[in-house]
């Protein structure tokens, strides 16, 4: 079994026909692109040309994009504030979704079944106000998404209204039927406290009825630190066991800065046999 993978893998280096054929020689299902302009500038024309052209080129599928998180150059190390397409500010609110518009645009040069986006700010409780700017967004992007023949995704992200207790029931009483759900590993296993999912097969039982992709990466149950399969403490065999084979595994791990690349394709290959292993186990 081969995982897709998601660019963020690449988040800190500029994206390219390398870094795709790289994934490709590895053995990689699909790709996921991760919307940070560091490495994925979707402003940029030159750059959306050159991923379009290599998609079209190749067999490797465009399995989702990631809409951005920061919408600067510098990916937020700026102190530039994440873009929230919940934020009680309309004027920062208009501007998260002008951020996504333009990704949905991007499938004009590579289409791409699924956008993977994110509800509200990391850490910010939950509230009223928060859930109803979050559907009024929502339903902005799906619109302009299904136009495109996109379907969006949420993910469980570690703030009030994507804890898994809510987001399903926020989708269900908002009559959003046809968005589904990006399960996160790694937001699912931190702590309740955390804004976590208080554990994987928990987390699971709370959403599995609307994933349909999923985000793999692990971390200790205290930070977001998107490690490898197997370097922290998520009991993979446990929960691939509850998980259909219809459902997709993407890799989404944090960016290797000087690994060599015969070194990241191995890694890749030994992750994806790693998992295959675990559902095997299972």
């Amino acid at each position: 079994m081969a995982a897709i993978v998601s660019t963020q893998l690449f988040r800190f280096q500029r994206l390219g026909a390398a870094q795709l054929d790289l994934l490709q020689g590895a053995g990689a299902a699909g790709v996921e692109l991760f919307c940070g302009r560091v490495s994925f500038d979707y402003h940029n024309r030159s750059q959306t040309e050159e991923l379009g052209n290599w998609f079209a080129a190749n067999p490797l599928k465009l399995h989702s994009v990631h809409s951005p998180i920061y919408a600067d150059e510098r990916d937020g190390r700026t102190g530039e504030m994440p873009l929230n397409i919940a934020d009680t500010d309309p004027r920062r609110r208009v501007n998260a979704l002008d951020e996504v518009e333009r990704v949905i645009e991007f499938s004009e040069r590579a289409s791409f079944p699924l956008l993977i986006q994110h509800l509200g700010a990391p850490r910010a409780e939950w509230n009223e106000r928060m859930a109803d700017h979050a559907l009024s967004s929502l339903e902005r992007i799906r619109l302009l998404a299904k136009q495109a023949g996109i379907t969006v995704l949420v993910e469980n992200i570690p703030n009030g209204l994507g804890e898994p207790q809510r987001l399903l029931p926020f989708l269900e009483v908002s009559h959003l039927e046809d968005v589904g759900i990006c399960f996160d590993t790694g937001h699912a296993h931190l702590a309740e406290h955390l804004f976590g999912g208080g554990g994987l097969e928990r987390s699971w039982e709370a959403l599995s009825a609307r994933v349909r992709s999923t985000h793999i990466h692990d971390n200790h149950g205290t930070q977001d630190e998107h490690l490898w399969p197997g370097d922290g403490t998520i009991a993979w065999a446990e929960w691939l066991r509850k998980v259909p084979v219809s459902v997709p595994l993407v890799l989404e791990v944090t960016d290797l800065p000087g690994n060599h690349e015969l070194d990241l394709k191995q890694k890749l290959q030994d992750c994806f046999r790693q998992l295959e292993n675990s559902r095997a186990e299972s």
